[in-house]
């Protein structure tokens, strides 16, 4: 039952968002996640880390024009948000969820941004100890550039690449995948971390298993593999999702080309409705899923988590292992022999790969329609965008994208405080009228450009 009570999102700054006080930072989460029941023992969410990421959108403006597409009809008119908001914002980030957060650098398409205000942003998280992901499709994200960013401190680059970008000369998916390994080769070397974005559709549910086995080939470059199913909300053209495109769909696809069971209810990233998270670890031409010991893996998430709040969970996992094992033996002895049966069902792929063992994430996002909102997920949400009132969660922000857009935004200036307008890009004065965007023919995309013809 959709439980949305102001389409603007406005009552939905929910728990996760709210402004941090007292000594654990996972609260508010946590507490939100109990409130609706989602917090069971597998979850990671409010144990490990107080939100999984926070979408910073340095430009509304894309250089592609998705059939599916969170932008708002205006999104091209609207300048770019000044830099030194984006940098008051990366603050605010760190003073709601601490250090070890990751920050997405997001549009629109942040490549469309200067190179030199992405470098002084990349700069401002790693100071911050935070991280940093450039959320792009590639097309402007040559080598180059990735080499400048990964100098400013990048962390992670995660490319979007999928048929609903109608890129020319690509008919589907299999054809894409000369894409995906171009932006490989690119990425190459740098030390960032590559993670790929796909929206799920009817027109490519056919292919996920295909591209399941493409980032299992490359599962020692590739760290995780995201697939956002269609949601009707922004300018996209495509509409009501298919009855075949759902969560359970995408599980059995990524099961069938990782050519193993997965387990998708071991571990939680938020609420269940929302996500859906598995590994695979992979050796040659075997992958298994290491999350089908349920269990276990409960134990092993309690005994990391039960104290402290890990701010970079790869580092602090590892760093926690030795006091588990001096502190509950027993434990460490289960997962011994757990990995051990492990490795001797990889036996033919070790071989193969003379050792060598890579690990592969899956991801499964199931966004909201803009006009049925759920109250029980948008308070449970882990992924948020932040705005000029704090972090909103990702799917209110889209459901009424121009709202939180347009809302003016303070800015201290040596005359004193002014408001920056999104429409013109100016600053006013308190109580000034703020403009409202003009879509010109050149910038119409999605529903807009549909219906005002082709330019």
């Amino acid at each position: 039952m959709d439980q949305q009570e102001d389409p603007s999102g406005r009552d939905m700054f929910n728990a996760a968002g709210t402004a941090f006080a007292g000594n654990d930072r996972r609260a508010p989460l946590r507490d939100a996640l109990e409130r609706w029941g989602a917090f069971g023992p597998g979850q990671t969410a409010g144990r490990f880390w107080p939100v999984a990421c926070v979408a910073l959108e340095v430009t509304q403006r894309c250089n592609l024009d998705c059939t599916l597409c969170y932008l708002s009809e205006t999104a091209e008119a609207l300048h770019d948000v000044p830099l030194a908001l984006l940098l008051d914002r990366i603050g605010m980030i760190e003073s709601h969820y601490g250090p070890g957060v990751s920050i997405q650098l997001t549009g629109g398409d942040p490549t469309l941004r200067s190179l030199e205000d992405l470098e002084a942003l990349c700069r401002e998280i790693r100071r911050r100890g935070m991280r940093s992901c450039l959320m792009t499709n590639g097309v402007r994200a040559k080598r180059p550039f990735l080499v400048r960013l990964a100098e400013a401190g990048l962390d992670d680059v995660a490319f979007h690449v999928d048929v609903t970008q109608e890129r020319k000369g690509y008919a589907n998916e299999a054809a894409l995948d000369a894409v995906r390994s171009t932006y490989l080769d690119r990425a190459r070397g740098l030390g960032l971390r590559v993670l790929f974005n796909t929206t799920v559709f009817a027109g490519n549910i056919g292919e996920v298993a295909h591209l399941a086995r493409f980032f299992r080939r490359h599962a020692g470059e590739i760290a995780l593999a995201s697939f956002q199913l269609q949601a009707d909300t922004g300018r996209g053209v495509l509409r009501e999702r298919a009855a075949a495109v759902t969560p359970d769909r995408v599980a059995e696809a990524l099961a069938e080309g990782t050519g193993t069971s997965l387990a998708f209810d071991t571990t939680l990233v938020g609420h269940s409705a929302c996500n859906r998270y598995t590994s695979v670890v992979v050796a040659g031409a075997e992958a298994r899923c290491p999350l089908i010991h349920k269990k276990l893996a409960h134990r092993l998430i309690d005994a990391l988590t039960k104290h402290e709040q890990i701010d970079d969970a790869h580092l602090a996992v590892r760093a926690t292992l030795a006091r588990v094992a001096l502190m509950q033996p027993d434990l460490a002895l289960a997962a011994l022999a757990t990995a051990a049966r492990l490795a001797w069902s990889l036996r033919r792929g070790l071989w193969q790969s003379r050792g060598r063992v890579h690990r592969l994430a899956f991801l499964i996002h199931n966004f909201m329609d803009a006009a049925h909102l759920d109250r029980a997920r948008c308070e449970s949400c882990v992924f948020m965008v932040a705005t000029a009132k704090g972090p909103l969660s990702m799917c209110v922000q889209n459901a009424n994208r121009d709202a939180h857009l347009l809302e003016p935004q303070p800015i201290e200036t040596s005359e004193g405080r002014r408001w920056w307008d999104a429409a013109t890009g100016e600053l006013q004065l308190a109580g000034a009228h703020m403009a409202q965007p003009e879509v010109i023919a050149k910038h119409r995309k999605g529903r807009v450009r549909v219906a005002g013809g082709t330019d």
